[in-house]
């Protein structure tokens, strides 16, 4: 039986079609009885048309830049301390 583990690292095979039946079948099985695994997948399938369907579009320079300039400094910065056990 397919874990939910299985299930996500599967997924992106199975949306492609690329499973074999046996793998389909666990997966499809897993899909009926699992609720948290089934958001997963429509999301996924959800967010894959969203994506393939809206096309591209220009994102304008000055944009683009603090974008980029944000992610940069957010993957330079120090990861924020956890939260202190009382």
């Amino acid at each position: 039986m397919f874990s939910c583990e299985d299930v996500r690292a599967a997924l992106g095979d199975y949306m492609d079609g690329d499973v074999s039946p046996d793998i389909r079948r666990d997966l499809e099985r897993h899909l009926a009885e699992c609720r948290t695994c089934q958001v997963v997948y429509d999301t996924t399938r959800k967010t894959l048309r969203i994506v393939t369907e809206g096309g591209s579009f220009e994102v304008p320079e000055a944009i683009s830049e603090r974008l980029i300039n944000r992610i940069m400094s957010g993957l330079t910065a120090s990861p924020p301390d956890p939260p202190s056990r009382s």
